[in-house]
């Protein structure tokens, strides 16, 4: 009797005791098995509960960051408003909402346009977002520090908006990364049939040189913001925005350490859901550790909502620095 050459454990069937026949792509058998099995299709529906609880908070997300925008706009010309970014804070808000669109684009049997789009609104409206963060943490240290030292360089800053100019620029950079990067190499379906043998895992192939470039410029201003937080560590207390900003980069950061490391393990179906949760963790981070502290102060510390307070913090830093 002759035998087969076992190239792996699901790909050869031993049809007669002469001949060896490799099942389909779409099959799979045990060793030395004399019968091909259809593999099962696996993928994240939208009727799923674990989906639809995703999009539920996702979508609770968008109503939150609604109800901030109200309460700033109401409150616009306060202090703790002002010293939050003031419009740079209805951009922010807006920018993360949009993020959202990815959440929901996680879901579903894969299509081109669907995996085209999955990353498209995170990637560009988050960078955004990380801009407007680089700018606010930047003016902060220009306010305390560098509008005593270097008078000429603040005027240049406030004379031509430099804080739109770097968010605009920004904007651009990624658009035109985006933009010719899915003109080259389009993201499309995937199926993997490696990892599992008995399955089909229904997936986004996502280009990795796109994606690395996009990823590079998120890093980057990361990176900014890093180093501004750490020029404004010594800052009033009371008035450090860069110490919520560097915590929000933090959980950021570890959020997709997390995700990286479980993708090299994992590429289940569910791996499309911690993908959605990642990006859900990402929006959720800057809005209940930058943006609801000061919606607290705002409704119950209205007492330190107030430029005689504002005031007195400036003025202690002043001499602090002064002895």
């Amino acid at each position: 009797m002759a035998s087969c050459d076992v190239i792996g454990h699901w790909s050869l069937v031993i049809a007669d005791p002469y001949k060896c026949i490799k099942c389909k792509d779409t099959e799979w058998s045990t060793e030395g098995s004399t019968s091909c099995n259809v593999r099962l299709v696996e993928y994240m529906p939208f009727t799923g509960y674990s989906s639809i609880v995703i999009m539920v908070v996702a979508c609770t997300f968008v109503g939150m960051t609604l109800a901030v925008s109200v309460l700033f706009a109401k409150n616009y010309n306060t202090p703790v408003v002002r010293s939050a970014g003031g419009p740079m804070c209805f951009l922010s808000l807006g920018c993360l909402s949009l993020c959202t669109l990815s959440i929901f684009l996680h879901f579903g049997q894969p299509t081109i346009h669907l995996c085209v789009l999955r990353y498209l609104p995170f990637l560009l409206f988050y960078t955004v977002c990380l801009a407007c963060f680089v700018v606010r943490s930047f003016q902060i240290v220009c306010i305390f520090q560098m509008a005593a030292k270097f008078p000429k360089l603040h005027n240049l800053w406030t004379q031509y908006h430099g804080q739109w100019l770097i968010i605009t620029g920004a904007f651009v950079i990624q658009a035109l990364i985006l933009v010719i990067g899915y003109s080259v190499g389009s993201p499309g379906p995937y199926n993997e049939t490696v990892w599992y043998p008995d399955k089909i895992i229904l997936s986004c192939d996502i280009s990795l040189n796109v994606t690395a470039v996009s990823a590079a410029v998120l890093i980057s201003l990361c990176s900014l913001c890093f180093v501004f937080s750490y020029m404004g560590k010594k800052l009033p207390k009371n008035y450090n925005e860069a110490k919520a900003i560097t915590f929000c980069l933090l959980l950021l950061i570890l959020t997709w350490i997390i995700f990286a490391t479980v993708y090299m393990l994992y590429r289940g179906m569910y791996i499309q859901l911690l993908s959605a949760l990642a990006v859900l963790s990402s929006l959720y981070c800057f809005l209940l550790w930058y943006f609801l502290p000061k919606c607290y102060i705002i409704i119950f510390q209205p007492n330190r909502n107030t430029q005689q307070y504002f005031q007195g913090l400036i003025q202690n830093y002043t001499k602090t620095i002064s002895q």
